[in-house]
């Protein structure tokens, strides 16, 4: 027997050596390599079999739906594991700017919701929406990249929505949770609670849910009177802007930070007023690019009628603008 094994360990000396030496160096070298590498802006981290960027999106940058941002630095669609990938800890393409061109932001407007039928279109541009991997965005994405503060998925969208009917509670809001879509709603404060019109509890319930409640006034408030002088009409408008954003203030516990002038073009006079309430911007209707250097009390929308088919649609949803 010993003779044997004295033979076995001289006629196979390389497996000895692998078995003795190298197998626990290997894994030894295997168990510390370093899981990430913190720098000023980024963190390096090398991937696990359970890792995703849902996962990762919420481990370093506090909420699954920013992983568009570690995809997208990074140039895949997924992760594989046993790999480096940056995750960048601030804003890295400003603006979108390239050497192509630049980002522009689409603004799509809706203006209530009569009956069920009317969601029906709704709900498929929003279906159409998910599909195409469209990123819907908030008033304060948007706010921060005209400020050249952030940027924003290459692909990304504003919905707003033009109306204090409570069709929206009941039809549209249902299917912004489905696809948890943030929204922006402009209501007249001071139809809330009338017949056939939000409530308060209603509106305080979707501003929980990712809907921002903003603010406008009647359309005949901005009709010039014939009796009264142009500082008269200008205490008229400055009065009326000021009670819808006390209203909001007052119900919700907090101000308006953007309002929706009427149909139409809007004037400097009600620019100056809505400065002066300390809004940070306005939307206008009026089709038009929305870059990085728009003026915020300028924003372009794109109004949404419910008879547009799905390729009018595609066509409001322009991302890009290049320069070649």
């Amino acid at each position: 027997m010993k003779g044997r094994m004295l033979r076995f360990k001289f006629q196979y000396p390389v497996f000895l050596f692998i078995f003795t030496i190298l197998i626990p160096l290997l894994f030894s070298a295997c168990s510390s390599i370093q899981r990430e590498q913190k720098l000023d802006d980024f963190i390096i981290v090398h991937t696990n079999d359970g890792d995703s960027p849902d996962q990762l999106a919420m481990q370093y940058l506090k909420h699954p739906s920013e992983k568009w941002r570690i995809l997208d630095f990074n140039q895949m669609d997924s992760l594989v594991s046993g790999q480096d990938i940056v995750i960048p800890l601030k804003p890295y393409k400003l603006g979108g700017i390239s050497s192509e061109g630049y980002q522009t932001i689409p603004v799509l407007a809706y203006r209530g919701f009569s009956d069920e039928a009317s969601e029906l279109p709704f709900k498929k541009q929003m279906a159409y929406l998910s599909k195409k991997n469209f990123q819907v965005i908030s008033l304060d994405q948007l706010y921060s990249f005209f400020q050249f503060k952030d940027n924003l998925h290459e692909k990304s969208v504003l919905l707003i929505i033009d109306s204090t009917d409570q069709s929206i509670y009941d039809h549209a809001f249902p299917i912004l949770r489905r696809y948890q879509f943030p929204a922006a709603i402009f209501i007249t404060p001071d139809q809330v609670g009338k017949e056939k019109m939000l409530n308060w509890e209603q509106i305080s319930r979707m501003s929980e849910n990712r809907i921002q409640i903003q603010c406008r006034i009647k359309n005949d408030l901005y009709q010039f009177p014939s009796d009264k002088t142009f500082y008269g009409y200008f205490q008229k408008l400055s009065k009326a802007v000021e009670q819808a954003a006390d209203l909001m203030d007052k119900n919700l516990n907090k101000r308006c930070s953007f309002f929706l002038y009427p149909p139409g073009n809007h004037n400097s006079l009600l620019v100056h007023i809505l400065k002066k309430e300390g809004f940070q911007g306005a939307f206008m209707n009026q089709e038009g690019d929305n870059p990085f250097f728009t003026d915020p009390f300028g924003i372009h929308y794109s109004q949404v009628s419910r008879d547009l088919d799905e390729k009018k649609f595609e066509t409001l949803l322009k991302v890009f603008q290049n320069v070649k």
